[in-house]
């Protein structure tokens, strides 16, 4: 890929379930020579990753009660929150120039604009001074890679506080006491930066890094209408700008129905789960005999597809350690990414438990 295309994209709705669904439109329509970058926000909003447990990660009386929304997005990992004073980047790129340093510097880049010395940590977070202020997490299909995070800047912690719920053990193998004693806005190491002046900081990051002056194409939008752009379709609407207005308001559909959000209640006869460095997992199976009726599998791994395919086998399987190791094994081979440290954790759980 000689001749890259750098596109811009920016929604300023905060709408969850839009800007959702315009990061997934994005990332479904992605030309091979194109890189994307995405800035969004949401208000008052608690994201839960792919295969977590909702009533468990967070508060759900209490956020409804707020006038705050939950969400569910595609990539994996733990629950966060979103409002005004958060900014949402993405980037979206082929396989072959996806470039994870890269586009963490653009992130540190612009932080340093501010005088903020901030440095990646652990499996998915950038922190300063010890303090997290930027989750992170992926989607992978086979040509394609989604980077997506949180950058908070100036958040509100009593609403954060008691939004989520955040494991015990996680907590304690971070040794704190709670959610916000492990997380900083970067308010508190600048005076001087707002949301607007890091929206600015990052697309100036993004061009040095990437080495361009001006963005092959542009689209700013602001719910279901463009408000600015130089892209696909243009301005004002032509067809292909319906056409994708389209795409974007019935997933918008899909982002904001119960069935996605919540999914379905179980009454489960067997559970098992717990916390490793990779992440946390609960296996739960309503069992009749020797065989699985119904299953579900919660996780904040970064790995969403993984977990799904174990759960989707586990349907197949009869009750037993051997089984389960089994499809666990299987699942782990149509990953391109080594997964041998989380299914030797796994199995270790299932034989230890079953």
């Amino acid at each position: 890929m000689n001749s890259l295309k750098y596109i811009f994209a920016e929604s300023r709705s905060f709408n969850p379930y839009f800007n959702l669904a315009l990061e997934k439109y994005l990332y479904d329509n992605m030309h091979d020579d194109e890189i994307i970058f995405f800035l969004w926000q949401n208000e008052k909003t608690v994201v839960c990753g792919r295969n977590q447990n909702i009533y468990k990660e967070c508060n759900v009386t209490k956020i409804e009660q707020l006038g705050g929304k939950i969400a569910r997005r595609h990539s994996g990992g733990g629950a966060v929150f979103h409002d005004k004073g958060n900014l949402n980047f993405t980037f979206i790129a082929n396989k072959k120039v996806y470039n994870l340093e890269k586009q963490l510097n653009v992130i540190i880049e612009a932080c340093k604009k501010f005088g903020i010395n901030a440095v990646p940590s652990g499996r998915n977070d950038i922190e300063v001074d010890g303090k997290k202020f930027s989750g992170n997490a992926f989607i992978k299909s086979k040509d394609r890679i989604c980077h997506h995070g949180t950058i908070m800047i100036d958040i509100n912690n009593w609403f954060l506080e008691n939004s989520l719920n955040p494991s015990h053990e996680k907590l304690e193998t971070k040794a704190v006491s709670s959610v916000t004693s492990r997380i900083a806005n970067l308010k508190e190491f600048s005076d001087e930066i707002t949301v607007e002046k890091m929206r600015t900081a990052l697309v100036e990051s993004f061009k040095k890094i990437y080495g361009f002056k001006e963005w092959s194409e542009f689209m700013s939008l602001g719910g279901q209408k463009f408000l600015s752009s130089t892209s696909r379709g243009g301005w004002p609407a032509s067809s292909s700008t319906l056409s994708m207005l389209k795409e974007i308001s019935e997933s918008q559909k899909m982002f904001a129905s119960n069935e996605w959000i919540f999914g379905e209640k179980f009454s489960f006869t067997n559970a098992i789960s717990k916390r490793f460095d990779w992440g946390e997992i609960e296996l739960n199976f309503e069992v009749k005999g020797d065989k699985i009726v119904k299953t579900k599998v919660y996780s904040d791994c970064l790995f969403p597809s993984f977990i799904l395919e174990i759960e989707k086998g586990f349907l197949k399987s009869k009750y037993t350690a051997a089984s389960f190791c089994s499809i666990v094994n299987t699942a782990a081979k149509n990953y391109d990414t080594d997964l041998s440290i989380i299914t030797d954790d796994i199995n270790n759980l299932i034989t230890e438990s079953i």
